[in-house]
């Protein structure tokens, strides 16, 4: 779970700051590239993300949902 914190503060933090995050799990299913991520000395680790992160064009953003679809006051 703290893993996860850790990683939520700093995307939270590389956005603020104007910055563009991209995950991507899909070529750690391929041995070869996952074994590029290790360390390079000892060969330890088991990656489990490749994270992107740079400047880039502004994206369209994420669309909603309305309130009223998701919540439901009651009295």
């Amino acid at each position: 779970m703290r893993a996860g914190q850790a990683l939520e503060r700093f995307l939270l933090l590389a956005t603020a700051e104007g910055l563009v995050c991209s995950l991507a799990t899909q070529p750690l299913e391929r041995p070869d590239l996952r074994w590029l991520l290790r360390d390079p000395k000892t060969g330890a680790g088991h990656p489990q993300m490749l994270l992107r992160l740079g400047y880039g064009p502004v994206g369209p953003r994420t669309p909603r949902r309305p309130v009223a679809d998701v919540l439901e006051l009651r009295s």
